[in-house]
């Protein structure tokens, strides 16, 4: 499990508490490093491998990037899993940032994904629940 990380008290890259089901919620308030992001992946094809459909839910406060090492590892992620067992994924937060990432969603795959703006976090948990 993505474990709750600290630096000076503050709370940074965890698994939300409200994952449940085939719903898996995470929230990245920092780069994410090689090894979370591994922990991530692990999560997310767990359950993967207990549903048929699961649905993603990521909120994003801050994102400054990620290291180079996780990128072969997200397109080996992509490449060695059925990628419509993902019917949802949800984005919140700030409109650069989440419209990237969507990009990069809809090129490497067919998900329905869509963004929402942090004063919308409610509307995107409803829409992952549905």
């Amino acid at each position: 499990m993505l474990s709750i990380l600290y630096e000076g008290g503050i709370q940074m890259n965890r698994k939300l508490d409200w994952s449940r089901d085939n719903v898996i919620a995470f929230q990245i308030d920092n780069k994410i490093e090689e090894q979370e992001y591994k922990e991530m992946l692990r999560e997310v094809e767990q359950l993967m491998e207990q549903y048929d459909k699961i649905r993603i839910f990521m909120k994003v406060p801050d994102l400054e990037g990620t290291e180079l090492s996780t990128i072969a590892d997200r397109f080996k992620f992509v490449k060695e899993n059925n990628m419509d067992q993902i019917e949802k994924y949800a984005l919140v937060g700030e409109q650069k940032t989440t419209q990237a990432v969507t990009k990069a969603v809809d090129v490497l795959s067919s998900i329905n994904t869509r963004q929402y703006p942090f004063d919308e976090e409610e509307a995107a948990k409803k829409w992952i629940f549905e």
